[in-house]
């Protein structure tokens, strides 16, 4: 998978394929993967993994494009992509999940909305249900 346009130009890190990284990792905009990576990746806009990267992480990002192997939890806010030659063994949590043919997929996954009420509407959701349960006719 090839960068184009604005990920490209934005482009926080790249660990090539014959890295081998254990820790925590954190960038801005966007960050590629073609080693090894055994740990956490916390902060970032968009990851992406090549085809012969090899992560076992816990990654909370915006987007995820996946074209190899990946193990551990991840979290995106926005969207989650298995390229053809992804190999998922995963808990996946997104509100987009797109795999491509071909790609390999193992695990759970949960897209539930991620929107959270406001505090004042909760209450005024649960005091207009708790009325109608004590409503007398």
């Amino acid at each position: 998978m090839k960068l184009k346009g604005e990920a490209a130009r934005d482009l926080s890190g790249f660990l090539d394929n014959e890295t081998d990284l254990t820790g925590e990792l954190n960038f801005k905009d966007t960050m590629r993967i073609d080693g090894k990576f055994q740990g956490s990746v916390r902060i970032g806009k968009s990851l992406v993994i090549g085809e012969t990267a090899d992560i076992n992480a816990e990654i909370d990002v915006d987007a995820i494009f996946i074209s190899g192997k990946v193990q551990g939890k991840v979290r995106a806010r926005e969207r989650i992509e298995l390229h053809r030659t992804a190999r998922v063994d995963a808990e996946l949590h997104t509100k987009i999940l797109i795999v491509e043919e071909g790609a390999q997929f193992e695990g759970h996954c949960s897209m539930k909305s991620t929107t959270v009420k406001k505090p004042l509407e909760q209450l005024a959701t649960t005091q207009k249900e708790n009325k109608k349960l004590f409503e007398v006719k």
